[in-house]
């Protein structure tokens, strides 16, 4: 079974990009960070899975300006780290928990065949 945790919350550092539309000037950065733990390298398969089909739906459907985007979650083997403004906190949650449902998902029908 996978499953996330989510760690500390830090401050996250100033961006140095130049400056776009969308960009809220003064609002701070924070870094979500969550453990990532699984039991074999087949879950770890099971979260890239998970993970590519749900980019795949943010790229087919668009996604709102204003809403993080997966694709800038930076994943390693045991950890999640995700930038973001604060006000963006709770859809990062969800997208993680179902990134976890279908990842869970995806193992047992590896299971099951």
């Amino acid at each position: 079974m996978i499953r996330f945790e989510e760690l500390k919350e830090t401050p996250g550092p100033t961006p140095c990009v130049g400056s776009t539309a969308l960009e809220l000037a003064g609002e701070p950065w924070i870094e979500l960070r969550f453990a990532i733990k699984f039991d074999d390298a087949q879950s770890l398969e099971a979260i890239r899975h998970a993970r590519r089909s749900i980019l795949r739906e943010e790229w087919t459907r668009g996604r709102d300006p204003s809403e993080p985007s997966l694709e800038d979650a930076v994943f390693s083997p045991g950890e999640v780290v995700w930038r973001i403004r604060p006000g963006q906190r709770d859809w990062c949650r969800q997208m993680l928990r179902e990134l976890v449902t279908r990842a869970n998902q995806c193992l047992a029908e590896l299971a099951g065949s």
